[in-house]
C-alpha cells in the first residue's frame, strides 16, 4: 500500500483456476428474486440472505442496467461464498416490475435523483427482515447515485460505502464529448429543456436527442436536465469528502469508461476512513476473478475500519 492508494494484482496459476471454477459453479445458483411496492410501482431485487450477524451488501447497478446483470450477480454470489449477504436491486426508471436493460427507444422520464427514494425503500426492506449490518455499494453511475443516497441517509443506515468504478469527475470537456458522440450541441439542448421546465412543461418530450449512451432518444425535458443541466449532480468528490462513514473507492487499471480515477480522486481520499484501491488488470466490469479482488477489498476495508 502507498498512502491512500493500494494496487491489487490478482494471483494466477492453480489457485486462480480453482477460484474461477468455484466462481462458475456459484454462478449457476441464482439468488432469490424479491420485490416490494413503492410509489405505485413494483421494484425488483435479487437477494442472498446473510449468515447470522453478517453484513448485507446493498448493491446498485450502472447506467440503464439492472440488478441481475453480470457484475451484480457475480459479486452477489461471491459475497455469499465469502460469508456475507447481498441484495442487488434494479431501479425502476418509472416502469413497473422492470427487468433487463432499459431500452434506448423507451421514453426516458426518469430523474437521476429518483434512485434515492427506491434505495431508501430497499434499506427499509432489509430492516424489516432483521438485517442490522449493511454496506452500500454502487457501480459506475450507480456509485454516484448510491453516494447521494448515503449522504442523506441516517448514520445507522450503513456501516460503509463502496464506490466501484464511479464516474470520473467533470473535467470541463463534457459538451465537447457530447457533440462528438451525438453530433449535436449540448448547450442548445439544455436551453430547450430549461425553457420547457420554466414554463411548467417538464413532462414534454425532447425527440431525437442524444441521452446517456442512447442516440435519437425520447427524453422528457425534466429528465434531460436531471442528467445534463447546470445543477446535475455528476461530481463524486463532494459526496466522498462529506461522507460520515468509511468510503472505499475501487478502480480498475484497464477501465476506459471511468479512466483516470486514481489521479482524479487521489487528493480527496485519506486513510484509514477514505481509501482508493486499484485492481491491476481489471476493466470497468471486473469480470471473472476480478470479482474476488473486489470482494476481498471490500471485506478487508470494512474489517479494518468498522470491525469484523
Amino acid at each position: 500500500m502507498n498512502g491512500a492508494r493500494r494496487t491489487i494484482r490478482r494471483w494466477r496459476g492453480p489457485r486462480g483456476l480453482l477460484a474461477l471454477a468455484l466462481c462458475l459453479a456459484c454462478a449457476a445458483v441464482r439468488a432469490e428474486p424479491v420485490s416490494l411496492a413503492h410509489d405505485e410501482l413494483t421494484l425488483l431485487g435479487y437477494y442472498e440472505p446473510p449468515p447470522a450477524g453478517a453484513p448485507v451488501v446493498l448493491m446498485l447497478h450502472g447506467t440503464l442496467a439492472h440488478g441481475e446483470m453480470e457484475i451484480m450477480s457475480t459479486l452477489r454470489e461471491v459475497f455469499a461464498e465469502e460469508g456475507w449477504g447481498a441484495l442487488s436491486v434494479s431501479l425502476s426508471f418509472g416502469e413497473d416490475d422492470r427487468t433487463g436493460m432499459y431500452p434506448c427507444d423507451s421514453l426516458h422520464r426518469h430523474l437521476i435523483s429518483d434512485a434515492a427514494g427506491e434505495l431508501a425503500a430497499w434499506r427499509a426492506w432489509l430492516t424489516d427482515r432483521g438485517v442490522t449490518r449493511v454496506v452500500l455499494l454502487g457501480h459506475s453511475r450507480g456509485a454516484l447515485q448510491m453516494a447521494a443516497f448515503a449522504a442523506d441517509a441516517e448514520p445507522t443506515a450503513a456501516e460503509a460505502l463502496v464506490l466501484l468504478a464511479p464516474p470520473a469527475p467533470p473535467d470541463g470537456r463534457e459538451a465537447e464529448r457530447y457533440g462528438a458522440r451525438f453530433d449535436d450541441v449540448l448547450a442548445a439542448r439544455v436551453r430547450e429543456a430549461e425553457a420547457l421546465v420554466a414554463a411548467g412543461r417538464g413532462d414534454e418530450t425532447l425527440a431525437d436527442v442524444g441521452f446517456l449512451y442512447c442516440e435519437d432518444a425520447r427524453v422528457t425535458a425534466a429528465a434531460f436536465l436531471s442528467y445534463y443541466g447546470p445543477t446535475a449532480s455528476t461530481d463524486i468528490r463532494p459526496l466522498l469528502e462529506a461522507s460520515p462513514r468509511p468510503v472505499l473507492v475501487i478502480a480498475g487499471s484497464e477501465d476506459e469508461i471511468s479512466a483516470g480515477l486514481p489521479a482524479a480522486l487521489g487528493p480527496v481520499v485519506s486513510p484509514p476512513r477514505r481509501r482508493l484501491v486499484e485492481i491491476d488488470g481489471a476493466d470497468h466490469f471486473f469480470r471473472d476473478l476480478y470479482a474476488y479482488d473486489v470482494v476481498e477489498a471490500v471485506q478487508g476495508f470494512v474489517g479494518e475500519t468498522v470491525g469484523p
